[in-house]
């Protein structure tokens, strides 16, 4: 059985990733022992391993408050992840197989379904996107590749539920188009360097968002 501090860990840090507990939301330790009916020290220890890794910013005996991403770092992110998605592309080219590659054409025409105006466009994007980007990381043949860059997403993907990206979807699918295309055609090198800009434009929107969102403060 998993100990408690690693099952609240594993719930706050999910409901941080998929914005259900917003930047600069407090989270105090009376909360979360009565919401898990549990002791302060597994919240504190919870916590600890939360603030660790960037997700909250502890406040001495009063809980915590969950961090703003700042333009910097989705920078340093998003610089990462061209180099790797970039190169997963390029690995998974020669061993995505003519049904892998219609199955990315099915994920993208599943996108670009998607109703702008619907409760849940940004979370079905987001679902539909990893999976799209998931395809090349798990048939890149490196086994390290999809844990690494699903580490840095979920760094990103809280930004995401808060920047209103609908606007961008019809690009993002032209995207996804080109990169399917330049990999039915056996162009790994140009589907990879289509990934990089399909990345650099996302970087290009959260980024500015972020800025938009850092003046208000």
């Amino acid at each position: 059985m998993e100990a408690i501090p690693d099952q609240l860990y594993k719930v706050l840090r999910k409901e941080i990733i998929l914005g259900q507990l917003m930047p600069g939301e407090r989270i105090t330790e009376n909360q979360l022992c009565q919401r898990f009916s549990c002791s302060r020290s597994p919240v504190r220890e919870a916590l600890s391993r939360l603030h660790t890794e960037g997700f909250v910013e502890v406040l001495p005996r009063r809980g915590a408050v969950v961090t703003k991403t700042s333009p910097e770092e989705v920078n340093d992110y998003y610089a990462l992840l061209k180099v790797l998605e970039g190169q997963a592309v390029e690995w998974a080219a020669p061993r995505l197989t003519p049904a892998e590659l219609d199955e990315l054409d099915r994920i993208n025409q599943a996108m670009r379904q998607i109703k702008v105006d619907s409760q849940t466009s940004i979370e079905d994007w987001v679902r539909l996107n990893l999976e799209f980007h998931r395809m090349f990381r798990l048939r890149c043949g490196n086994l390290k590749m999809n844990w690494l860059v699903e580490e840095i997403r979920s760094r990103i993907t809280r930004s995401l539920y808060t920047s209103l990206m609908v606007p961008a979807f019809d690009e993002y699918v032209e995207d996804h188009d080109l990169i399917i295309e330049q990999l039915r055609a056996g162009r790994a090198e140009l589907a990879s360097q289509a990934m990089i800009q399909h990345v650099e434009r996302a970087q290009k929107v959260l980024g500015r968002f972020l800025v938009r969102d850092s003046s208000r403060d």
